[in-house]
């Protein structure tokens, strides 16, 4: 019997750690001030980049780079209409990271997909997770649309079959 509890004992971290992706009573703020988590994790990150956020980091790139009129508009151009979609994705493991396992999804506020996609220019790294060794894949996303407040971007996990959801309150 006490082989039984000792097993049981120490099987039952295992056994929460395989449990299903939990979720925030409220979204947690994350690094980004357009984007809260809703489900408790801390190793998948999105963060978003709206036109306009884009457009005042050329703006201050071409005055500390004392750009003419001309490289400015032309910069200003190639800013996307939707923004960008920064997605960051840290494993133990580095089959784990692969792009190809991961589905971004956007919806809006009424459930109705936005866009399907994977992430295509994945680059990936080594990186620190809790203070132990892991990689990283990072991605963007150049969106169509902008993002609004109400809409949702998820995360899907294939190897893990997670899903990760994090609100846009963009104001």
């Amino acid at each position: 019997m006490k082989k039984f509890l000792l097993s049981a004992l120490f099987l039952a971290p295992l056994f929460v750690a395989a449990q299903e992706v939990k979720k925030h009573p409220q979204p947690q703020p994350t690094k980004d001030v357009n984007i809260f988590d809703v489900t408790a994790n801390k190793t998948t990150a999105v963060v978003y980049e709206t036109p306009k956020e884009l457009q005042a980091k050329i703006q201050k790139e071409a005055r500390l780079k004392k750009w003419n009129e001309a490289a400015k508009k032309v910069e200003l151009a190639k800013v996307p209409v939707g923004g960008i979609l920064q997605v960051d994705i840290a494993r133990y493991n580095l089959a784990a990271v692969d792009a190809k396992l991961f589905t971004i999804l956007v919806l809006d506020a009424t459930g109705q997909e936005k866009m399907r996609t994977k992430i295509n220019n994945a680059v990936v790294a080594s990186t620190i997770v809790a203070g132990v060794s892991a990689y990283k894949t990072s991605g963007q996303l150049v969106l169509d649309t902008p993002l609004k407040t109400g809409d949702s971007v998820f995360v899907l996990d294939e190897k893990e079959n997670k899903r990760y959801e994090f609100l846009v309150k963009n104001d």
